[in-house]
């Protein structure tokens, strides 16, 4: 018996019996060909997803009107006959594995690319300039708009000849059907542009066609509930648009943002578990079709808590699927500490959206890189593996690494595990960090591994262990530039600031260092009320914080009243404050009580260079003080090859 008896009842969707209430909704993957057609890794990657025990999935938004509706540098399509063999390939392997395969039509209009479009200029309802960049999208014409009606019903015929259970609408996050919907891109004269009904009108005749053409063939909306962007669409209008898309036969509304709003559908970390569910919830209460709630739903009992309060028929898990593809067997089995929980630090968002590279997750390295790379054999050899170190990458390894059947040892100094999670997760909103090291706390004992916390190693306790491999993650230590003052009684580093949760309450307090560990510690500063100016050399953010998180981050920063002060250099540090240095060399005093050093860190690797007789394996930041990902995704692959 399920401790979640309303997540694992089976439920429908039109003519669809899921066996389960939990759905994969579409999350981009550039895992396809360049040139659109199906891959291998893309087919591993749903597959692996549904033989964790997911309900439904729905493939990634899928090319629908090539170039112009393309929306993505390795972007699945279905607007020719010739993609449909393809596709029969993962609609087969998705059904083989054990779950019910849908597929979301999408076509950008005006947010496409340039360099996606192969230059051709993107196409609208009206012609409305972005916001982002002033572009002028071309307004569809009546024509026009009739022709990519049916591109949307030929793609659905195409789904379904492939083997697709379904096909979703994408109807929201800014894309074209978005467009006609809101007045704020809808300006047009015509039957598609004015009332509600008109700017809907669009869309109906694309469910329509699908209804006439196909039948019965499942039709889910990914409808927007509201716009984000002053002016647009209300829940009110959601509501509206929703209960006419039920009497015109959709089967399912997935509610989400509009316009605007990036940050809102592609959360950073501080944001809560469940706070779009509100969506879903309003929606619900219009309409008696299925409706699917989606937004930072992490753990079983929430999920549980949103289906048994009736805010939502089925729950949405994106991200959650990615970090831990058994989140749902693992779930109806019991084991939910085993889940590995999506900590929302978006390196799959930059993977995607910024850098136009295949998916990666920070938690599950196996994530994009094929079914060769994501195996974990048994070695043929039992070797005794010492770890030294239990932070992310120490921690990964010794995981790894008993999976393989190793004998594996695993010391961290600290009397817990987490290194530099243990600091990192105290700033405002990095509570989620701690769900890494809850999972390793959990998993490591489960497979065996013998850990000895509190305890310090040296060369001679290798020695005498004569490890068959041994392999060091011994992390960072505080980087403390040689300033003059430096050492003086009113001068904290970051990092041991933030370890012992130091707390200070009206105090003038500078900053030295404008990285993450600076801002962050700023913001844990300002909001125990004390006035902070965080001294940068530079006038940029680091590229390195995830840009959604950078906004946010800043913006949180504005709001607590913290100063900057940029392009000067530190000088010395008085009993007073900071003197610093600008750029034209005037020297000025930043008045403070306290000062901070958060200059980063530095390799913490001396153990490394006592034992090299050993040949130790070096990982994650005794290596170089990097991103979790590059820790967890070193541990991974070291283990591995062992």
């Amino acid at each position: 018996m399920t401790r979640h008896p309303k997540l694992f009842e089976p439920g429908l969707i039109g003519t669809l019996k899921l066996k389960n209430r939990i759905v994969m909704p579409p999350i981009s993957t550039n895992l396809a060909g360049k040139d659109g057609t199906v891959t291998d890794e893309l087919i591993f990657h749903y597959a692996e997803r549904a033989r964790g025990g997911v309900g439904l999935i729905t493939v990634e938004n899928v090319c629908v009107d090539y170039p112009l509706s393309r929306h993505g540098a390795a972007q699945p399509r279905i607007d020719d006959d010739a993609f449909i063999p393809g596709l029969r390939r993962l609609a087969d392997a998705v059904h083989e594995a054990g779950a019910l395969i849908a597929v979301e039509l999408t076509h950008p209009g005006m947010n496409a690319e340039l360099r996606f479009t192969e230059g051709h200029t993107p196409v609208a309802p009206s012609a409305v300039p972005r916001s982002k960049d002033g572009l002028l999208p071309r307004a569809l014409s009546r024509e026009e708009v009739m022709k990519v009606v049916g591109k949307y019903v030929e793609a659905a015929r195409r789904a379904k000849t492939a083997g697709f259970d379904a096909v979703e609408l994408q109807a929201c996050h800014g894309l074209l059907i978005n467009q006609f919907l809101s007045p704020l891109t809808n300006k047009r004269q015509d039957e598609y542009g004015g009332s509600r009904e008109n700017r809907l009108r669009f869309l109906l005749e694309i469910l329509d066609g699908i209804r006439l053409y196909l039948g019965e063939f499942p039709v889910m909306v990914r409808l927007v509930a509201e716009d984000v962007l002053e002016g647009g669409l209300t829940l009110e209008d959601g509501q509206w648009f929703a209960r006419r898309l039920e009497e015109a036969g959709a089967d399912a509304i997935h509610p989400d943002f509009g316009l605007g709003g990036k940050e809102k559908r592609l959360e950073p970390m501080p944001y809560p578990q469940g706070w779009r569910v509100y969506l879903a919830e309003g929606i619900k209460k219009a309409i008696s079709i299925p409706v699917i709630a989606v937004g930072v739903i992490r753990e079983p009992p929430l999920a549980e808590e949103i289906l048994e309060a009736g805010k939502a028929d089925f729950v949405a898990l994106g991200r959650a699927l990615i970090a831990d593809p058994e989140w749902p067997s693992k779930a109806l089995a019991g084991e939910e500490k085993s889940i590995r929980k999506c900590i929302g630090c978006n390196e799959c968002v930059v993977a995607r959206h910024v850098e136009d590279a295949p998916l990666r997750c920070t938690l599950n390295p196996a994530v994009g890189q094929g079914r060769d790379f994501a195996r974990i054999d048994r070695a043929e050899v039992r070797k005794r593996v010492l770890v030294i170190g239990g932070g992310p990458a120490g921690m990964e390894a010794a995981q790894v690494a008993a999976r393989r059947g190793h004998q594996v040892t695993l010391y961290e100094k600290e009397n817990r595990l987490g290194g530099a999670l243990n600091i990192a997760s105290i700033p405002p909103g990095k509570e989620k960090l701690n769900w890494v090291t809850e999972y390793y706390s959990h998993e490591l004992p489960r497979l065996g591994v013998e850990l000895h916390l509190g305890e310090m190693v040296d060369a001679e306790m290798v020695r005498a262990w004569r490890p068959d491999a041994v392999i060091v993650a011994t992390g960072s230590e505080p980087a403390i530039p040689d300033i003059p003052g430096v050492a003086r009684p009113n001068v904290i580093v970051a990092q041991t600031l933030l370890a012992q949760k130091m707390q200070f309450a009206d105090k003038r307090i500078a900053i030295i260092g404008g990285g993450m560990l600076g801002l962050e510690t700023a913001e844990y500063l300002a909001a125990q009320g004390n006035a902070v100016t965080v001294l940068k050399r530079y006038t940029t953010v680091s590229r390195l914080i995830e840009p959604l998180y950078r906004d946010y981050l800043l913006r949180k920063l504005k709001e607590e009243g913290v100063e900057f002060v940029t392009e000067v250099e530190v000088e010395e540090i008085t009993d007073g404050g900071v003197v610093v240095l600008d750029r034209q060399g005037a020297r000025k005093l930043i008045p403070a009580d306290w000062v901070v050093m958060a200059r980063g860190a530095r390799a913490s690797d001396r153990l490394a260079r006592e034992i090299e007789n050993f040949h130790p394996v070096v990982i994650g930041d005794a290596v170089e003080p990097r991103k979790i990902i590059d820790a967890i995704h070193e541990g991974f692959v070291v283990a591995k090859a062992i």
